[in-house]
């Protein structure tokens, strides 16, 4: 076997062994834990229609590396309260804050809103398609994290109906939330090998004939 050859089988493996395994380990981005501001009691005062902020997850790719994971963890209510009002969570960046749905409270029945038990944990792993519509989030290395408040009023107790201070109040609460990034090498490395092993091929053809 010539050096020639060596050489380039040496190149070609260290080049697939960087391209099969990711040059670093995953991006962790958090965000605190979240209490609205105001409560609305859905009779008296309305929520706001727009998505509003939660907190903003910031991160560096690496250069020549590309995202091909995004697992985001949460949850409805936080260490002050173990539940939330109804509303939806979502990733987005600049001119599209919704872009990726990610959780939802949509269910008066269900223990995000109702149960004593919480914070309610939640995760959710994103598409490929997902990740392309963040592409230019992650290539700013800043991605939203925001929530809608739910269109629909909750039940109003009687109690509060016929209390003289008036209604119950709802907030949102978030515990602090967990954004996993899985980069890996971009595959110009792997293809570079493989012109390699052409090239050596093409030369030991021209040197037989």
């Amino acid at each position: 076997m010539t050096k020639q050859k060596i050489a380039v089988i040496l190149l070609c493996a260290g080049a697939v062994i960087g391209y099969t395994a990711p040059a670093h380990g995953d991006i962790i981005a958090t965000t605190p834990s979240y209490d609205s501001p105001n409560g609305y009691d859905y009779v008296t005062t309305l929520p706001p229609t727009t998505y509003q902020l939660i907190g903003t997850f910031g991160f560096t790719v690496p250069a020549g590396e590309s995202v091909v994971g995004i697992t985001i963890s949460g949850s409805f209510g936080n260490g002050d309260v173990p539940n939330t009002e109804l509303s939806d969570y979502y990733l987005g960046f600049a001119g599209n804050e919704e872009a990726i749905p990610v959780a939802n409270c949509d269910n008066i029945s269900a223990n995000c809103y109702s149960g004593e038990e919480g914070p309610y944990g939640w995760s959710v792993t994103l598409t490929q398609a997902q990740i392309g519509e963040l592409a230019p989030a992650l290539a700013a290395g800043s991605i939203d994290f925001t929530y809608t408040w739910d269109a629909s009023p909750p039940v109003v107790p009687v109690s509060d109906l016929l209390s003289p201070t008036g209604y119950d109040p709802q907030y949102i609460y978030a515990g602090a939330a967990t954004l996993d990034i899985t980069p890996s090498p971009e595959p110009a490395t792997a293809l570079f090998c493989f012109s390699g092993l052409a090239g050596l091929a093409v030369f030991r053809r021209f040197r037989k004939l």
